[in-house]
């Protein structure tokens, strides 16, 4: 009894020892595991941020290096930290096809080429890559994603992908593939080679791994560029329509001084042929030189009352002395009255100069400002174009209405840009028939219980169609054609409208007109 009390004892400590053991492996796994796993994430958060770091200088970069300089770094990088002999990368093109983007290190030839051509390439990296750009790769996006569908990656060893030439790998015996993504769209491809020496670095399906983490910090880093690159454009091209409209204003303003100017040129032309005729034409010039000499001698003579009352010519005196002035009268009255509108020409030209002056002293500046103000600048610079098109201008402007904080000029060029599409419209239109008119007011509302104020702007022009409407805040939506700054105008008035808290509104009908309205906070200044 006592044996087999011994024998399950001696069982039990066996087992206790076997059992200590394992569990003893088991943490000594998961340690390594543990560490290994810490390790991996080490290195792939300082891949990440050398990954930035090659995106930060590319962003520093200028937009055409930008669009090709990533990839270039991006693939000597994963050379560099996987160790391998040589590298490529591809980018996708919109036809499914792979096109050569760069190379890194001692790559062989994807295409094949003499031997001699061959040994040259590899030698040289840059003249490589000069050659690889002009490349169009034999296989498509379809071919890498099936290759990599398994694993993410595809791996060779001895073997070339069919696609490849047939010496490949007597240069790389070792071949890692993976995709790069954006949106699960691949719009990439990297290939990373190694030799099979015992002083070189051999590439495995380990490393494939940590190149599907690499290509996937690529994929997002694009991604970024991609968004800062149509960030960038966005506000080059809002500048560039702001600057545009800056421009229309000043081109509106100079084409209203010239109109001005003409009149006023066709004024003092009428006023010089009305007082420049030759002297024998003046009337005072017969009153001078041939009546007053005659009056004279009759009256030294006394024969002046015989003169006036019975003499053929003399009886005409009087009547004729009486046309004369009042002709002379007429004159005065038509030079005065020209005058006066020279004045008022100049007077205009004036305030034309003054307000372009303003607006642009007061760009980018805001103060408490009478919107009435704002909407009497913009009616005066367009003053002469609606004038030369026989458009009347209907304004109710509500003087007491209360100031808000804004910049004025910007504020202005709203106005104006939407002044602008209602002539551009009603001239394409160009309706004999109709007597075309622009309707402006400004009055305070209570919109949704909140204090605004109302700026409609109407015009009974050709109206659009319901697509149109949706489209025309769109950034670069025209119906005028492209162009470098078209198709921003009204985008521009939305986001300076924005800006301030307000909302812009259009509501239009076909051949019945269109009209906006703009509301701004009347508390935006308190």
């Amino acid at each position: 009894m006592s044996s087999l009390v011994q024998a399950l004892a001696v069982i039990a400590i066996t087992l206790l020892a076997i059992y200590i053991f394992i569990q003893r492996t088991k943490v000594v796994i998961s340690l390594r595991k543990r560490a290994q796993m810490e390790k991996d994430m080490a290195k792939e958060r300082e891949a990440t941020a050398d990954i930035l770091n090659l995106s930060k200088e590319v962003i520093g970069a200028s937009d055409t290096e930008q669009e090709m300089s990533f990839l270039p770094q991006f693939v000597k990088y994963a050379q560099r930290t996987l160790k391998a002999t040589g590298s490529a990368v591809l980018q996708a093109g919109d036809d499914g096809l792979f096109y050569g983007c760069a190379v890194a290190g001692i790559f062989p030839p994807l295409r094949s080429v003499t031997p001699q051509v061959k040994q040259q390439l590899m030698a040289h990296e840059k003249k490589h890559t000069e050659m690889f750009k002009r490349m169009k790769a034999s296989f498509t996006c379809t071919d890498i994603e099936e290759l990599c569908r398994e694993k993410g990656f595809a791996f060779f060893y001895n073997t070339t992908p069919i696609w490849f030439p047939e010496d490949f790998g007597q240069e790389a015996p070792r071949i890692l593939i993976a995709p790069i993504k954006i949106a699960s769209r691949i719009v990439g491809c990297i290939i990373i080679t190694s030799k099979d020496d015992f002083d070189s670095h051999r590439l495995t399906e380990s490393d494939g791994r940590y190149l599907i983490r690499l290509a996937e910090i690529a994929s997002l880093t694009l991604e970024v560029l991609t968004v800062f690159k149509e960030r960038q454009e966005y506000k080059d091209q809002l500048q560039s329509a702001r600057e545009d409209g800056m421009m229309q204003v000043s081109t509106g303003i100079i084409h209203n001084i010239g109109n001005a100017i003409t009149v006023a040129k066709l004024s003092v032309i009428e006023l010089q042929e009305k007082i420049s005729h030759k002297r024998e034409e003046r009337p005072e010039t017969l009153i001078i030189d041939e009546m007053l000499p005659v009056l004279r001698e009759k009256i030294a003579d006394g024969s002046i009352g015989e003169f006036l009352k019975e003499d053929e010519i003399g009886s005409q005196y009087i009547n004729i002395f009486s046309e004369l002035m009042a002709h002379r009268e007429t004159s005065l009255d038509e030079a005065t009255e020209q005058l006066k509108s020279l004045s008022d020409k100049l007077f205009h030209i004036s305030e034309i100069i003054e307000l372009q002056q303003r607006f642009v002293g007061e760009l980018g500046t805001e103060n408490m400002t009478q919107l009435g103000t704002v909407i009497e600048s913009a009616i005066k610079i367009f003053e002469e174009t609606f004038n030369k098109r026989g458009i009347k201008i209907i304004t109710d402007v509500d003087p007491a209405t209360p100031e808000v904080l804004i910049d004025s000029s910007m504020m202005t060029q709203v106005i104006m840009n939407i002044l602008k599409n209602s002539v551009e419209a009603i001239d394409i239109e160009n309706d004999k028939s109709k007597s075309y008119e622009v309707n402006i007011k400004l009055a305070s509302r209570e919109i949704e219980g909140a204090p605004m104020l109302e700026i409609f702007i109407g015009d009974n022009g050709p109206g659009m169609t319901p697509e149109i409407k949706e489209k025309i805040f769109n950034f670069g939506y025209s119906t005028k054609g492209g162009g470098p700054s078209r198709g921003f105008g009204l985008h521009s008035c939305m986001d300076t409208i924005k800006k301030y808290n307000g909302k812009i509104l259009v509501d239009t009908e076909l051949k019945k007109g269109t009209s906006f309205k703009i509301y701004i906070p009347a508390s935006n200044g308190v």
